[in-house]
């Protein structure tokens, strides 16, 4: 699927490329972003057909850049997104019930049942919080959560996702006004991407933190 991704985006650039050289072709028709074709043969449009073209050609070469590199063999690898939140260690401001299975580590085990079990659930709090250690530094382009299926998902608002090289080093990554909805599955992206080793959400209120699971996707090197 990423191979077929790249392939058209090459096969783009290469059809840009074609048409740069054809300037003085009065018959080429070419749609901008907003929506005016550009068809005349004067030199100003000729100049948004250019403008155009190109700033196109830099976008495709970007993405290019981002999803293709060679390792030190010169073997072709590709820059993929997955979850790297997968078992690893987490914390969580408290814990509802230590004998329940209400640990912080439920919100990386995989498992999505139904009920209260394997869950996360600090206790009713001023600001609870669920943190997830990465081991490593990632480029990290989006947390997606999953709310519990049987209760209390109106719990979940006023959510801040943050990132950061250390739990003392956070930065805002996305807030969820909210409030959700029971078994919702939430998509929070990163404005933009961001580094770091440690992905924290706290509610910004007093209430319980309760959620099933948490998956954070960053850039990782997959060998083809």
């Amino acid at each position: 699927m990423l191979q077929d991704s790249v392939m058209e985006t090459i096969i783009v650039v290469c059809s840009l490329l074609s048409l740069y050289t054809l300037s003085s072709g009065c018959h080429i028709t070419i749609s901008s972003n907003n929506g005016e074709d550009l068809k005349k043969c004067d030199d100003l449009n000729i100049k948004k057909m250019m403008d155009f073209v190109n700033s196109t050609i830099t976008k495709q070469t970007q993405i290019l850049q981002d999803v293709m590199t060679k390792d030190c063999q010169g073997r072709r690898i590709y820059k993929c997104v997955e979850d790297v939140a997968n078992k690893k260690s987490t914390g969580q401001s408290s814990t509802l019930n230590p004998t329940a299975q209400f640990n912080s580590s439920h919100g990386v085990d995989g498992l999505f049942p139904s009920g209260s079990v394997h869950i996360i659930a600090t206790h009713r709090e001023r600001n609870p919080f669920w943190w997830v250690n990465l081991d490593k530094e990632y480029l990290v382009e989006r947390v997606e959560i999953w709310n519990r299926k049987d209760c209390c998902a109106e719990r979940t608002r006023n959510l801040d996702v943050t990132i950061g090289p250390t739990l003392n080093d956070m930065k805002l990554c996305a807030h969820y006004k909210g409030p959700s909805h029971k078994g919702e599955h939430l998509v929070l992206g990163c404005t933009k991407r961001m580094r770091g080793r440690y992905v924290k959400l706290q509610l910004q209120g007093t209430d319980y933190l309760n959620l099933l699971e948490i998956k954070v996707f960053a850039v990782k090197t997959c060998s083809n």
